[in-house]
């Protein structure tokens, strides 16, 4: 993607000066790594975030539950930069037992009123930031570039996902009068915006495919948390059955139902593998799909240092997501010498796309889940082949080198 910064009234007097920059996200996702980026830059005002981090040496919130307080990220930001609103947590966790079935709507609809509580806090508290420049989120920007037009900020969304009309025809969602409501006020944060972020190119071509202006957005490709401190160099060989993983959410978005039909149809044919699922279980029928799909073996969700070793050990990472904006497991997988099969859907395939070897890109369908998957067990010496690809393949995607292109487009766009 090529184009001038200019904003949306036609100037580029935006600068990216000290202490310029607020970050505001209702969750987290990874705006406090962008956060970072630009506190190691100088230029972070505030970073405000409904998920808190801790600074090194400074204790979780009292109020979290243990089991919350362990999964707090550490992230050298001073703590006088940062606020993190107890009401946004509480809103989310304890919304459905308090609020009347009318405010509550659908399933899922809670989490998009809360994102629009934040956003209507925020923007109550631009006027006092000044900032010059806002970095705000899909769904929780709209009155929050509004006040920072007011200010004359540079507004940048910072878009997580694939354009929201493209996600709906991947999904097949059902617009209920309350999604209409999102889907309006996520196309006035792209009007409103100058700049628009993309987790990968995929993700910006649905953006340039929905007549957005291509001279508007721009990819920055997500890093991920790399193993540190532990022997992971890739092994040379498979073993004996070769072992397919796939680690996060089980959910249809990220094609579960597919690779269990692929592999089925593949025990059928009499070819051995071992298939392992990590992560948060799915809904009741995949589940029940799982543990009747021959040779395949569910985990629970371990801990992000428990997982590389069991990256490491598997042969091939499955993402053949029907749509996934990045993808951080695949750099992650990568990471341990693990080459992965992502779909033409999936963000993290532009890793693969930089280092041609190092993976397969298919189509998010059964068939070419099973195809592909066929041709690997039938020649298992191409998985062994891909490892060292695979390895040297995410060394661009840790979060230290996110943090550098980050910062590196934006002060270069902004000066």
């Amino acid at each position: 993607m090529t184009g001038s910064a200019t904003s949306g009234s036609g100037t580029s007097a935006h600068v990216l000066e000290p202490a310029s920059v607020l970050v505001a996200n209702p969750m987290q996702q990874h705006s406090h790594q962008l956060a970072l980026a630009m506190h190691e830059h100088g230029w972070l005002k505030a970073y405000w975030a409904g998920v808190p981090v801790v600074a090194p040496g400074e204790s979780p919130p009292f109020w979290m539950p243990e089991s919350f307080r362990r999964r707090i990220k550490t992230v050298d930001i001073p703590a006088d930069l940062r606020l993190h609103p107890l009401r946004f947590q509480m809103g989310f966790r304890f919304g459905p037992k308090i609020l009347p079935q009318p405010l509550l709507g659908a399933p899922g609809d809670l989490v998009h009123r809360v994102f629009h509580w934040f956003d209507a806090w925020t923007a109550q508290r631009v006027a006092a930031l000044r900032p010059a420049v806002v970095i705000a989120y899909e769904n929780s920007a709209y009155h929050t570039f509004a006040a920072a037009k007011a200010v004359g900020a540079y507004c940048v969304l910072d878009a997580a996902s694939v354009h929201q009309r493209l996600s709906g025809r991947l999904l097949n969602r059902v617009e209920t009068p309350f999604y209409k409501e999102i889907n309006r006020r996520k196309d006035a944060e792209v009007e409103l915006a100058d700049l628009v972020l993309t987790c990968s190119p995929m993700a910006a071509d649905s953006y340039v495919a929905e007549g957005v202006p291509a001279d508007k957005i721009r990819p920055l490709l997500l890093g991920a948390q790399l193993p540190s401190g532990q022997n992971f160099a890739p092994r040379t060989t498979t073993r004996a059955v070769p072992r397919f993983l796939f680690a996060g959410s089980l959910s249809r978005i990220k094609s579960i139902d597919l690779i269990l039909q692929a592999f089925t149809s593949l025990a059928q044919e009499g070819l051995a593998y071992e298939l392992h699922f990590v992560g948060g279980a799915g809904g009741a029928d995949l589940m029940e799909s799982l543990r009747a799909t021959p040779h395949a073996t569910y985990f629970p969700g371990v801990p992000q240092k428990e997982l590389y070793p069991l990256m490491a050990e598997a042969d091939c990472l499955l993402l053949p997501s029907r749509f996934d904006s990045f993808g951080m497991v695949v750099a992650e997988a990568m990471a341990c010498g693990t080459p992965a099969l992502v779909s033409t859907f999936t963000g993290a395939k532009a890793i693969i796309e930089q280092t041609p070897g190092s993976g397969w890109i298919v189509e998010p369908t059964m068939e070419a889940i099973r195809d592909q998957v066929r041709a690997l067990l039938l020649d298992p010496s191409r998985l062994a082949q891909a490892r060292a690809h695979a390895h040297r393949a995410a060394e661009p995607f840790s979060w230290q080198a996110y943090r550098a292109r980050a910062a590196s487009l934006l002060g270069g766009m902004l000066r």
